[in-house]
């Protein structure tokens, strides 16, 4: 992230946490420090420093596009695909989903992966462990854990084909 920050997203309860820091303001902290915290706490991310900004997006929120407060420090970022578990009600719903956050715009998008049901994949056995756009097609394509790697359709939320499928 311009001019030189750390960014760092990752699940944390009921949303996807996004922190920003400024690497040369990074403080060192003590190892025994640091593993009593994680005992204790239920965060993802220890820091001896403040991040300079952060902020949630909430999961489980509604296929579609959704308005989005991202502070000045994260805005330059243009786009954010997180993979992330969605609450599927019966098995042929959707239990992956691809979080496109666009910071700059303030908005995120919301696409579940009709594919990745349980009655089709085991759930926890096999997950979407990244996603990208590619820069010609603005396809987005991906990787699932224990599948191979894939190429979305259109409209972000089918699979159109195996890039790569695992045996």
């Amino acid at each position: 992230m311009a001019p030189s920050y750390l960014g760092v997203w990752c699940p944390e309860g009921r949303g996807i946490r996004f922190v920003c820091f400024d690497p040369d303001q990074l403080k060192a902290f003590d190892f025994a420090e640091l593993a009593g915290w994680f005992k204790q706490s239920s965060e993802r991310i220890y820091a001896a420093t403040e991040p300079l900004a952060d902020f949630e997006v909430p999961l489980g929120l509604s296929p579609g596009m959704h308005d989005l407060e991202v502070p000045p420090e994260l805005r330059g970022v243009d786009e954010l695909i997180v993979p992330t578990s969605y609450p599927a009600k019966n098995p042929d719903d959707p239990a992956f989903a691809l979080y496109v956050i666009y910071p700059q715009a303030g908005l995120v998008e919301v696409l579940p992966q009709k594919w990745f049901t349980s009655s089709q994949y085991q759930v926890g056995k096999q997950w979407i462990t990244r996603a990208a756009r590619d820069p010609e097609s603005h396809r987005i394509f991906g990787e699932c854990f224990g599948s191979g790697s894939f190429l979305l359709e259109e409209d972000g939320c089918r699979l159109e084909r195996w890039l790569e499928k695992n045996a």
